[in-house]
């Protein structure tokens, strides 16, 4: 059975440094949701099936990891529709396929010395106005279209929600794990276009569990936050030339911390493969 992670307290009658436990997890409030109480001892792991993930209180999940120098998919836990804000890793799969048949140019400008690649970049992370104009450029009806004609049937795309008070309010897009886990995949074809590493690099794994996600590889992806989700969409590449494709997509969360708890268990799991 696939292995993955699972916290368990282990108590110390002695300070030491945190980063001597590998794995140990950042003390959190605990609350009747989570699976951690807030404690100043350290935390050690044990093994469990990937599947634990999907039974994590506290929330809903769909986790995937994904062999991308094969693209056989080595585990997979969850189903359903889940909300992923902003439709970023879909337009971008979009624009990837766009650039692979010679249609569109990452450096075609879209305004005063700003090319689209860089308007991707800023919206992977976390420019929601750089992603209403990736959005504008490539056109939400052109997207909404190639996802349908993708066989991508559980997926709903809506307009960027802007930020700035009296923006008009746009529906969340929804999605699910094996319509995320396909455009991964697609984004993953076209790795060897300078501008999408550099679109997808450094994604911001906030200060949670997840931070240790990617440790001694290359990471690569995106990170969206929402009120009671977070979905995380990522390429990590090992020293030895192992690739993984890790996708967690979450609702219903009672807290911010239980989604990057459930990352960092599918990334230990991930280790393992």
């Amino acid at each position: 059975m696939i292995q993955i992670l699972l916290a368990s307290l282990a108590f110390s009658t002695f300070p030491v440094s945190p980063s001597f436990f590998q794995g140990q997890l950042p003390s959190i409030v605990q609350n009747e949701d989570t699976l951690i109480t807030e404690t100043s001892s350290p935390i050690f792991i044990q093994t469990a099936s990937i599947s634990d993930i999907e039974n994590l209180s506290g929330g809903n999940f769909g986790a995937a990891v994904i062999d991308l120098n094969t693209g056989d998919i080595l585990a997979s836990s969850g189903s359903g529709i889940f909300p992923v804000d902003d439709p970023d890793i879909f337009m971008l799969a979009f624009a990837i396929e766009l650039m692979l048949e010679g249609k569109l140019d990452p450096d075609t400008l879209v305004g005063r010395n700003i090319t689209i690649a860089d308007e991707f970049s800023r919206a992977f992370h976390d420019c929601r106005e750089s992603a209403a104009r990736a959005m504008w450029t490539v056109g939400l009806e052109s997207v909404s279209s190639w996802v349908a004609s993708k066989g991508m049937n559980d997926t709903e795309l809506h307009d960027i929600q802007l930020e700035w008070e009296g923006a008009p309010v746009a529906s969340p897009s929804l999605s699910s794990l094996e319509d995320v886990t396909q455009a991964l995949r697609i984004i993953h074809s076209g790795m060897d276009i300078p501008a999408v590493p550099e679109i997808m690099e450094d994604p911001d794994m906030g200060e949670g569990q997840a931070l240790s996600v990617g440790q001694g590889w290359d990471l690569y992806g995106w990170v969206d936050t929402g009120q009671d989700h977070k979905t995380y969409v990522l390429i990590a590449i090992a020293p030895d030339g192992r690739e993984r494709g890790l996708v967690l997509i979450s609702k219903d969360l009672c807290c911010e911390e239980k989604g990057d708890l459930a990352m960092m268990l599918l990334w230990q799991a991930s280790l393992g493969m």
